[in-house]
């Protein structure tokens, strides 16, 4: 007995001076933060909420067609070198679906994020350095913007073809080649934002050292007027192109979100028909479709539509409502859809379309 209490006694010593690292590691990165952002004249959220970053949690560093919890944390926002930026840290937990690996499961994972504002919208792709195993291999979306070295060195990944071509190509290009930087951070194009992440806790005093980097990718973007038109037949532009004239022909009110590798069917949450449903307490009767899609081979990978979406607001004032996807998930097929019904209720209403779509285009589904 006396043997036992002793451990006993151990175990619990231990597990308090743990505790107290922890509050104190965690005390003096509060203080870091706020002597960060008030020098910069930032701002600092230690929970946002998830609409204020939700447009950054989207496809890398989340593997395509799994879902999981992601909660950020330690927001800092403001101006840098007159850009509105921001970095964080989500702290990611893998859920599980029908298909998935269920001993993967549940185990948390730290992700530090930074984000600076581009001059205009590049469309949605992602860039990281190729290591050397995976050169030898490549993937089945890989892109090629038509520069031999950099193509070799780096992995470009995403729908829009001739939006990556057009961004990369050029300055971005030499710069990322030349800059030893670029080995250390994967970065996705979002639009009209550049972002960098990493696994790993974010750490204050990486904040500014990044945002410099993404500032210096922005810098070197080429001049709207001046970049070189492209020509049509990339299989990723066809594709969405016929996915926007579908839906513009049913008249539903959803939207087509792009991004790295999918296209997601999204409801149009600020349409009027949609604020009767949730005004009536209908969030149990809303859906998003996300599309996996691989450009190379013209082929539509895998749907998965979530089902029971939470419905929160946008964390800022004008931002508008935003869809949390969890609740429950189905693995779909892409057939026409059900004759006649209404496509706020119609589980296939998003894979038809873009089944239909793809059909148009010459893709495979």
């Amino acid at each position: 007995m006396p043997e036992f209490i002793v451990t006993a006694a151990v175990v619990v010593l231990v597990i308090s001076l743990s505790a107290l690292r922890r509050r104190r590691k965690r005390h003096q990165q509060l203080g870091k933060y706020q002597e960060f952002t008030k020098r910069l004249g930032w701002q600092y959220v230690e929970r946002p909420r998830n609409g204020e970053v939700a447009r950054l949690m989207r496809d890398e560093p989340f593997p395509p067609g799994e879902a999981s919890k992601r909660r950020p944390s330690d927001y800092c926002h403001g101006a840098y070198h007159g850009r509105p930026s921001c970095s964080f840290e989500a702290t990611l937990t893998r859920l599980s679906f029908p298909g998935a690996d269920d001993d993967s499961s549940g185990k948390p994972t730290a992700v530090a994020f930074w984000a600076t504002q581009l001059p205009y919208d590049v469309g949605d792709f992602s860039v990281r350095h190729t290591k050397r195993v995976s050169r030898a291999f490549g993937g089945p979306d890989d892109l090629r913007i038509g520069h031999p070295e950099f193509d070799e060195q780096f992995t470009v990944r995403g729908l829009q073809e001739s939006a990556a071509v057009t961004a990369l190509r050029g300055p971005l290009a030499e710069f990322l080649l030349a800059d030893p930087r670029s080995k250390d951070f994967a970065l996705r194009f979002i639009g009209t934002e550049v972002m960098a992440w990493e696994k790993g806790e974010q750490s204050p005093d990486k904040i500014e050292a990044v945002l410099q980097f993404l500032c210096e990718i922005a810098d070197r973007l080429p001049v709207p007027a001046a970049a070189p038109a492209q020509a049509g037949g990339f299989a990723g532009d066809e594709l969405i192109r016929h996915a926007r004239a579908e839906l513009a022909a049913t008249r539903a009110p959803y939207r087509i979100e792009i991004s790295q590798s999918r296209l997601d069917v999204v409801p149009e949450l600020t349409d009027p028909r949609w604020q009767e449903v949730l005004g009536e307490g209908g969030q149990d009767r809303v859906y998003v479709w996300r599309i996996s899609c691989d450009p190379q081979k013209k082929r539509i990978i895998s749907s998965l539509r979530h089902h029971r979406v939470t419905v929160t607001d946008g964390g800022h004032p004008g931002n508008g409502p935003t869809l949390s996807l969890g609740g429950e998930f189905a693995q779909g097929g892409f057939g026409r859809g059900t004759s006649g019904a209404d496509p706020m209720s119609d589980p296939t209403f998003g894979s038809a379309l873009v089944g239909r779509a793809a059909a148009r285009a010459g893709w495979r589904s």
